[in-house]
């Protein structure tokens, strides 16, 4: 009877797919002391032991997973690339570059010196840096009709790059978390103290842009006064000497109650709802009168709402600068770049295709909103008429090739559509109407696409996981080791010593140029702050697009 269900299953090649997705996201909920196995390794182990038992599943699955993860990834990347590279890009390029080539190095060195067959390269440096796009390049290069060394074939070139790879990955991903988190500790480097130099030295530069300018990061709330001081009558909440970083949202006058204009004149008996932080309401008692309830209008209460930053005017100004507070009567709760958080310092730049979530009136939402882009809730279906020209367009940009002593050279279907990719989004942060791709929308479709083709990956690899460890395991494990920790070093000292940057941003640099959120989360963690998310941005930009062509470069040398 087992044998008659497992061979059931083995026949049914896209039951056996969503049964390890299924499975391997199971697997990866489990924790290992802080650190998440996660969905991605738990599908590697779960494929490869399926792989092992000669399961099968849909070759197409694995290709139109890389589709989708590629171009997602492009998409991301796109709204901030050339802005990364106009405004502060340098030293995240050079960081990001630098653990590429320190990294494909070390990978083609050992392949050689160890006289490794074709294929264990790439797979052991998109392994050792737990990298997906490294991984898709290659294959997607071998794809191209690569020309091959003698003896071997396509098939078992792919086994020997997913063999490797998914040997040297458990490293790549949980060794790398724990070596970048004990870097601080080695270098007696205080990263909470260095983010707070970060912060106070970002104070003490966006100070002088407005006297007015601060960080906003208390909620406010609605209080309702009753107007009973004199000098209020026929005056303007906005006058100099009456400011108080709030606004109101409605007044009732005679029982009727209204929205005001953006700067409203006052008679006595009205009841002002106003919107604003604690010490406004405490200034709030000496000029209208005493604090009051009623029901109508604390009802009426403050909203938040997600807004896209779109319009080019505002494009690399500051918090400080912009100073929602004051005047657009706005406060700003958080901002999102590339599906990461990052702090609301004054200096932080804001960029088209940032997400900025802000609390205030209907009214003075709305109007931000018109102001600086358009409110995120209004754009929730994807554009898929772009989608599937996009993907098609990157899939023609990827087949022109040349050949060069034997082998044909050309951008290949990852690396055309990673360029479509980054195209649509740029032209989406620029067009709303073109392009769209809601931050969830393409949350699930790259994981998705991920996990499709990390389970060919898997169950290919599975067939010959077992030989390949017997042969050249332990090798493959030490050597990747050295692959994952070396490229760290180099960048980090780089980072600190020539370009002399903050430690808090260099380390999260670091992790973003291995594109390891997960190394992030324990920086983050160590520095009792979210700034070095700021410089996992920045290198992320870059570390997509540059990992993507180590992959491809590895699989053709």
């Amino acid at each position: 009877m087992e044998s008659e269900i497992l061979n059931f299953i083995q026949s049914h090649p896209v039951i056996n797919l969503f049964l390890i997705i299924g499975a391997g996201v199971v697997v990866g909920k489990i924790k290992i002391g802080n650190i998440d196995i996660g969905s991605v390794t738990g599908v590697l182990l779960v494929g490869l032991i399926a792989g092992h038992f000669k399961f099968t599943v849909p070759t197409a699955a694995l290709n139109i997973g890389f589709i989708l993860f590629i171009y997602c990834v492009g998409v991301q990347a796109g709204p901030r690339f050339w802005g990364t590279i106009k405004q502060d890009g340098g030293r995240y390029l050079i960081l990001a570059l630098v653990t590429a080539v320190s990294a494909l190095a070390l990978a083609l060195a050992f392949a050689r010196a160890f006289d490794f067959e074709q294929g264990y390269a790439p797979g052991l440096l998109a392994g050792a840096l737990s990298s997906t796009p490294t991984l898709v390049a290659a294959k997607d290069t071998l794809a191209q009709g690569l020309k091959l060394s003698e003896g071997l074939t396509t098939p078992e070139v792919l086994a020997n790059i997913s063999a490797s790879y998914a040997i040297t990955y458990v490293f790549g991903m949980a060794g790398l978390i724990i070596f970048i988190a004990s870097i601080p500790k080695i270098f007696r480097i205080d990263l909470h103290q260095e983010s707070q130099k970060l912060s106070e030295a970002a104070w003490i530069r966006t100070s002088r842009v407005s006297e007015e300018a601060i960080e906003v990061v208390e909620t406010p709330t609605v209080r309702v006064y009753r107007v009973e001081n004199e000098e209020m009558v026929n005056r303007e909440l906005d006058d100099r000497e009456y400011s108080l970083h709030a606004n109101v949202s409605r007044i009732k006058r005679d029982g009727e109650v209204f929205a005001p204009d953006y700067a409203p004149k006052f008679q006595l008996g009205d009841l002002v709802a106003l919107v604003g932080a604690q010490a406004a309401h405490d200034h709030a008692l000496e000029i209208f009168g005493p604090e009051i309830f009623d029901e109508e209008l604390l009802q009426r209460s403050i909203e938040t709402k997600s807004i896209i930053l779109s319009k080019k005017t505002f494009e690399g100004k500051t918090i400080a600068e912009m100073n929602f507070t004051v005047e657009d009567n706005c406060m700003l709760l958080r901002l999102t770049r590339a599906g990461m958080d990052l702090p609301c310092r004054p200096d932080l730049k804001i960029r088209r295709g940032d997400v900025l979530l802000f609390s205030g009136t209907k009214y003075h939402l709305q109007i931000l909103a018109e102001r600086i882009g358009f409110a995120e809730s209004r754009w929730q279906q994807t554009d898929l008429v772009t989608f599937a020209f996009g993907i098609a367009l990157g899939l023609l940009i990827g087949l022109p090739s040349f050949d060069l002593g034997g082998t044909r050279i050309g951008l290949g279907s990852a690396g055309g559509v990673l360029v479509s990719g980054i195209a649509f989004g740029m032209l989406n942060s620029h067009n709303l109407l073109v392009g769209r791709l809601p931050t969830a929308a393409r949350s699930i479709l790259m994981e998705l696409g991920m996990l499709l083709f990390i389970v060919g990956v898997a169950v290919n690899a599975g067939t010959t996981i077992v030989e390949t460890f017997l042969i050249a395991g332990v090798k493959l494990v030490l050597l990747g080791a050295v692959v994952t920790v070396v490229p760290v070093l180099v960048c980090f000292f780089i980072g600190r010593y020539l370009l002399k940057m903050n430690a808090a941003l260099l380390m999260g640099a670091v992790t973003g140029s291995l594109t390891s959120s997960g190394a992030l989360h324990q920086i983050n963690k160590s520095a009792q702050s979210t700034l070095p998310t700021l410089g996992y941005v920045g290198a992320y930009a870059f570390a997509n697009v540059l990992m993507t062509i180590a992959g491809s470069v590895a699989m053709r040398i």
